[in-house]
């Protein structure tokens, strides 16, 4: 008999105000509710990873977040901000979010250059010279800079997950959203684009991190949420979550995983 779970009894309440506070996060697809009553909050300078087994919820939770996905149900605010308020500048709020996919989602006719720059000229409305100077600062931050004139096709899977990172970087979030980052990624190039978010997180960047990297969550998240039929299923300290895990259901997936 297969017994759903029921969401973490408490949210691990941070220290400071939360730069992201979800709360009754609910989203249904016609019949299907995917995301069941989500409840987390996430600190500034904090990195938390989130891992489950496929369907759980995570990338889902994640589109809500920056309201690719609308909410059915649920309250999501960044910075104080109430995105979930209909009246809300979607825009402006993306603008304050930078979000790296699985997938990378460059666009294949433009240049490493124009790829980074259309949000800054579109969205934060710099002239020409202006954004070019941010794509050289965040090209060169990611050891691209000698790439800008090229197109993607040009470009390994590694570098193209990099130049979608310096996309995101660009537009200067307050937080970065990770959906799989490393997952289509040749083993090789794993290691580069871990490094990268390595890196930020040593910067202060505030990260929610959707992986199957569980050694990468180990080393750099300071919490871990497990999530598993659309509730957040277990969650803390990603040492505590990940070494002795209190469900069995967590037990069983990461011995399924490492």
């Amino acid at each position: 008999m297969n017994v759903r779970p029921e969401p973490a009894t408490a949210v691990v309440e941070p220290a400071t105000e939360p730069l992201i506070r979800v709360r009754g996060l609910r989203k249904s697809y016609g019949p299907v509710e995917v995301l069941r009553g989500v409840d987390f909050d996430v600190a500034p300078s904090e990195v938390v990873c989130v891992i489950g087994p496929s369907g759980s919820g995570k990338s889902t939770m994640l589109k809500c977040i920056n309201l690719l996905d609308a909410p059915t149900a649920g309250e999501i605010a960044v910075s104080g901000v109430t995105l979930t308020d209909p009246k809300v500048d979607v825009d402006a709020v993306r603008a304050r979010i930078g979000m790296v996919f699985q997938h990378f989602n460059l666009f294949p006719h433009k240049t490493v250059r124009a790829n980074v720059t259309l949000a800054l000229r579109h969205v934060r409305g710099l002239g020409r010279a202006a954004a070019d100077a941010e794509a050289a600062e965040q090209l060169d931050r990611l050891g691209l800079a000698h790439l800008a004139d090229q197109r993607p096709a040009n470009l390994s899977g590694g570098q193209q997950q990099r130049v979608a990172i310096a996309r995101a970087l660009a537009m200067r979030p307050e937080v970065m959203l990770f959906d799989e980052a490393t997952s289509a990624l040749d083993p090789e190039l794993v290691k580069g684009v871990l490094q990268v978010m390595r890196d930020l997180a040593g910067s202060g960047m505030t990260m929610l991190v959707v992986t199957h990297e569980i050694g990468f969550a180990r080393e750099v998240a300071d919490r871990v949420l497990f999530m598993d039929d659309g509730v957040i299923a277990e969650q803390g300290p990603a040492r505590d979550v990940l070494e002795r895990p209190r469900t069995e259901r967590l037990r069983t997936f990461l011995s399924q995983v490492l």
